[in-house]
């Protein structure tokens, strides 16, 4: 339920080459329940070389309360997109999304909903995939998806925030400020979003997690196997970088688990006697793996893509060791921003 005068918000939307997502995008916005005259939108464009900027200004071009911002010239990325684009926000309380992502049009008022309810410095969401062309590529990113964003609404559930996602956040303009100190900019191309969150732990802000399905944010499916594999070792690249010790433990206990769980052909070889033992760990962890991604996909009203549950999780393991690999020898950036 909206109040007779809710608060104001704007929505922060960096962008780099989407021009076919944006025009989805807005729309979306546009069908947005929240009251008009209480929304802003900021696109904030990263030196598209798309036509993006033309796409957009054909669409937006008058409509009360949406702006078109260029990234000025000798800045680039997705970090300095944000700062440019919250820099000329007007109002206090600021939503975060990509470019390419939908949204549903109760997605803000749920949002301001929820913090009114739980005031809280920095709200995430639930963030899935949107229906592409199906396919197993496609079943591997949604059902993985689904599983980190369990994982993190798991972890700001227990009061130690994992992980979170820059497509999905509703946050302060004061937190973003106040964190930027905690922010690796000139080292680290991606991250803004753990590092937002880092920085509110580290000042001991109150941060939640919104659950509800209206919130839920579904991204553009990756185009191919390696757009899916560069965007993994991206992730991973920042997490040495967190200097948040809880954090940096469960990333080691990740990848411990699942370089062991990879090598299991070879325990069933060198040790035959123990194969029950190891095949029972296997079943137990991932009835673990079904039922949390089973929980979400009801949350995001996704369940009919978990019939792939099996081969994914079989395929996740040698992916996961490729993304390992090329994080800790590999150089990222934001949709070739240099």
């Amino acid at each position: 339920m909206v109040k007779d005068k809710p608060q104001k918000v704007s929505v922060i939307i960096p962008f780099r080459n989407e021009a076919e997502n944006l025009p989805f995008l807005v729309r979306d916005l546009l069908a947005q329940s929240y009251p008009k005259n209480r929304v802003e939108v900021v696109f904030v464009d990263d030196h598209s070389s798309d036509g993006s900027g033309s796409v957009l200004d054909s669409m937006v071009s008058g409509i009360s309360g949406f702006s078109h911002l260029p990234l000025l010239p000798g800045n680039s990325g997705k970090k300095a997109a944000l700062y440019h684009g919250i820099q000329h926000a007007s109002n206090e309380r600021l939503i975060q999304v990509d470019a390419d992502c939908r949204l549903g049009p109760h997605f803000i008022a749920s949002h301001m909903a929820f913090l009114e309810k739980h005031p809280s410095d920095l709200v995430a969401g639930l963030l899935s995939t949107s229906q592409g062309k199906g396919g197993f590529l496609e079943a591997f990113e949604r059902l993985d998806l689904m599983a980190l964003a369990g994982t993190g609404a798991g972890s700001f559930a227990l009061g130690r925030p994992m992980m979170c996602s820059g497509a999905n956040l509703a946050y302060s303009r004061d937190l973003y400020m106040e964190t930027r100190v905690f922010d690796p900019v000139e080292t680290c191309e991606s991250g803004d979003d753990m590092f937002l969150m880092i920085g509110a732990r580290k000042l001991k802000r109150t941060l939640a997690f919104n659950t509800a399905c209206e919130a839920c944010v579904e991204t553009a499916p990756v185009p191919s196997f390696r757009a899916l594999l560069s965007q993994r070792i991206r992730w991973g690249a920042k997490s040495t970088r967190y200097g948040m010790a809880d954090i940096q433990m469960l990333a080691v206990l990740v990848a411990l688990t699942n370089l062991i769980v990879l090598l299991m052909p070879l325990w069933f070889f060198l040790y035959t006697e123990g194969w029950p033992c190891l095949a029972g760990a296997w079943i137990v962890k991932s009835l673990v793996d079904f039922l949390l991604i089973y929980r979400v996909s009801g949350l995001c009203q996704q369940k009919a893509g978990l019939h792939w549950f099996l081969p994914v999780s079989l395929a996740y393991y040698p992916v996961f060791f490729l993304s390992l690999v090329g994080s800790l020898l590999g150089r990222t950036s934001w949709k070739g921003a240099v």
